[in-house]
């Protein structure tokens, strides 16, 4: 079954650190979602099984949308794809931008999995971070989503953040387990090039943790929630058991999903495709009855065996087993030294024929993968 994903490209203001493509003038949603529509029924055609079990409606801030546009989003899929019993349906949401109508509602659209942009429960951090909510609206929207009734719900956390420590990490864990959240992501900070944080950082208006403090606060948020009973199944997600995301294990699992709207991404038949990052583009093209696909790329054998290490690796572990037969290898024996070196400085595990990650591996999860690739 196919995963959807609905890229929403609209915010009230674009945060300094944010490096997915989005745009603050709201006044081009209309075209938007009318585009969007076409783009669904236009791309069903291509894809006959049209069997999905997620959705996830992400951005931009979807919730920054009104009710009837995301009926009107959901409505175009249910016309054009034919959802699992069980399926799972997400969407992103902002503090500032949430309250109990939109809560509501969207538990009657069947929407059944809410993930807040929390960030921070630390009112400077999230000043910092130019986020247009404070600490009590935070509250208030994990409060509101909990007294709505959705029990799966995903709480965003920000760490790394310049002039913080590992108090500040302590704090925000004790806080949002107040609230014992299914799923918790926690992300470092950052500093992609071509974002104002970026050009701060390097005009020296904003110092960068020492790069030790950071690795600190990565371990301790991971002993902090795996003794809180949290499954760290992912490099920056946590969940309780069952609670893993759906949608997102997808993208590490190479399963087959579609992408929407702008900036959106597709991986189907061992093909990727992109849309354009442009919503001009994208409803230009959509107005000429044209997907707007910006460009594509099939994987060959040697970028799949490169996704299946990195992506293994990251999240669920290297499916030996699986490796072994789609290449016809044997990796554990290609790989023996690497590999025992690996084990003897608890870098890696080795269970049910999958290569995990430690705790301590996680740490140098890049230098990991490329050795093993």
């Amino acid at each position: 079954m196919y995963g959807i994903y609905i890229h929403i490209p609209f915010c009230e203001r674009k945060c300094f650190y944010c490096d997915f493509y989005s745009i603050d003038n709201l006044s081009f949603i209309d075209d938007y979602v009318f585009s969007l529509e076409k783009e669904i029924h236009l791309k069903s055609i291509n894809y006959p099984d049209r069997k999905i079990d997620t959705i996830y409606i992400g951005g931009g801030t979807p919730s920054t949308l009104s009710n009837d546009k995301i009926e009107r989003i959901l409505k175009a899929i249910d016309n054009n794809f034919i959802k699992n019993s069980d399926i799972e349906i997400t969407i992103e949401c902002n503090p500032n931008s949430l309250n109990k109508e939109k809560l509501s509602f969207y538990k009657q659209a069947g929407i059944n999995r809410i993930s807040l942009g929390v960030q921070s429960f630390i009112d400077k951090d999230l000043k910092f971070l130019q986020r247009l909510h404070n600490l009590k609206e935070a509250r208030e929207s994990i409060e509101n989503t909990i007294n709505t009734g959705f029990n799966n719900f995903n709480i965003d956390l920000i760490y790394a953040i310049p002039n913080t420590s590992i108090s500040d990490i302590e704090y925000n864990l004790y806080e949002i387990l107040k609230y014992n959240p299914p799923h918790i992501s926690a992300y470092s900070l950052i500093y992609e090039e071509g974002t104002p944080l970026y050009d701060d950082f390097i005009s020296n208006k904003i110092e960068k943790i020492n790069e030790n403090l950071e690795s600190e606060m990565y371990s301790f948020i991971i002993s902090y929630l795996e003794s809180s009973g949290y499954l760290h199944y992912e490099v920056s997600n946590y969940s309780l058991k069952g609670f893993e995301s759906k949608h997102n294990s997808k993208y590490w699992q190479h399963k087959e999903y579609l992408g929407f709207g702008p900036a959106a991404h597709s991986f189907v038949n061992n093909e990727r495709l992109w849309n354009y990052s442009d919503l001009k583009k994208y409803v230009f093209s959509l107005k000429n009855n044209t997907l707007p696909i910006e460009n594509y790329e099939i994987l060959t054998d040697k970028m799949y065996f490169e996704e299946m290490i990195f992506l293994g690796l990251r999240s669920f572990g290297i499916n030996i087993k699986k490796i072994n037969e789609k290449f016809n290898i044997d990796f554990l024996k290609e790989k023996e030294n690497i590999i025992a070196n690996l084990m003897e400085n608890n870098f890696i595990r080795i269970d049910n024929d999958h290569i995990y990650l430690t705790k301590k591996g996680f740490l140098l999860c890049d230098e990991i993968c490329l050795k093993l690739i």
